[in-house]
């Protein structure tokens, strides 16, 4: 059983709801807000290019999370224009694999919390039977996208403050071992980035023991839990890793610091639906579309896994 075999097996498109101006209504800073059509790319790659070509930085680009790059994805991000003439030099850009469309005009930066939910359309190939599938209780795991190569190392790096370790983990440049400053060169961003990693490696690692809440904490150096066999797993956790929960406050790269946040236990799933084939790519085998919605922050993989079984590799 296999998915993304080829880039059109995977398809998201986010879900978000954005309260369009005409751009002399809005005082202060103007923002286009722009559907991104990419693939074969990753978020963060495309937005430090669509930030170059148009000669601002790359973190005046909002944008809500990073996309697959084994996929067809589409997401918004906002960029800050001042002149309605100014959309053509967008969607002007010549990027391979990306494309630009001018949406509307808005007066925030686009984050994380404008975002819905994420719409997916997964084709799962190589599979032996048709069959018919329900979606139960599945744990909102953290996908293995996530954490990359070397993520989790290079936040728990962060959170223990062993600037040298994470900068060389990184691959940074470093000047008479400045480690902290070279560090801060990062896109803000890309630092908060790798300890969120960490963080959700963590909350993986509890989310795998507890059944019985509706939300688990995300650990930082706020944290108050509510549950005592929460705690007592965090705590468990935390003396083996060797940190606190205040290691989250990182005061030399304050950027990166996490006060700590909840996340639901279980996937909210909505709109699932399926559509049994034969394969076309994968000779003698069936393969299943698959329709769902799921909140954002929520991995695709993670129910597929649920229902097919270990996902993570394609062809």
């Amino acid at each position: 059983m296999k998915i993304k075999v080829v880039e059109e097996d995977f398809r998201v498109e986010e879900i978000a709801s954005f309260d369009f101006k005409d751009f002399n209504e809005i005082e202060g800073q103007t923002y286009g807000c722009f559907l991104l059509t990419k693939k074969r790319r990753n978020t963060s790659e495309v937005i430090s290019e669509v930030a170059r070509r148009l000669r601002i930085k790359t973190r005046s680009v909002g944008f809500a999370g990073n996309k697959d790059r084994i996929a067809i994805t589409k997401q918004f991000i906002s960029i800050p224009l001042d002149s309605e003439e100014e959309v053509s030099n967008v969607t002007g850009l010549e990027i391979n694999e990306v494309s630009l469309i001018f949406k509307g005009w808005i007066d925030e930066r686009i984050t994380l919390g404008s975002l819905v939910g994420n719409k997916f359309e997964v084709i799962v190939r190589g599979l032996e039977n048709e069959r018919e599938i329900e979606v139960g209780k599945v744990k909102n795991f953290f996908g293995e996208q996530r954490f990359g190569t070397n993520n989790i190392d290079v936040g728990r790096a962060l959170v223990k403050n062993d600037f040298e370790e994470a900068s060389k983990l990184i691959g940074l440049e470093v000047d008479d071992r400045n480690f902290v400053n070279a560090l801060r060169g990062l896109d803000s961003r890309q630092s908060r980035f790798y300890v969120s990693a960490y963080q959700s490696w963590l909350w993986n690692e509890v989310a795998e023991k507890i059944d019985n809440v509706d939300c688990l904490e995300l650990i930082g150096f706020l944290t108050e839990f509510e549950d005592e066999v929460v705690s007592k797993h965090y705590s468990g956790l935390l003396l083996k890793e060797g940190i606190s929960k205040e290691g989250f406050m990182i005061k030399q790269l304050k950027e990166a610091s996490l006060e700590g946040s909840k996340r639901k236990l279980f996937l909210d799933v909505k709109n699932f639906s399926y559509e049994w084939g034969v394969d076309e790519i994968l000779e003698g085998k069936k393969k299943c579309k698959l329709l769902f919605e799921l909140s954002k922050g929520c991995y695709a993989t993670v129910l597929v896994d649920s229902l097919f079984g270990p996902t993570w590799k394609s062809i």
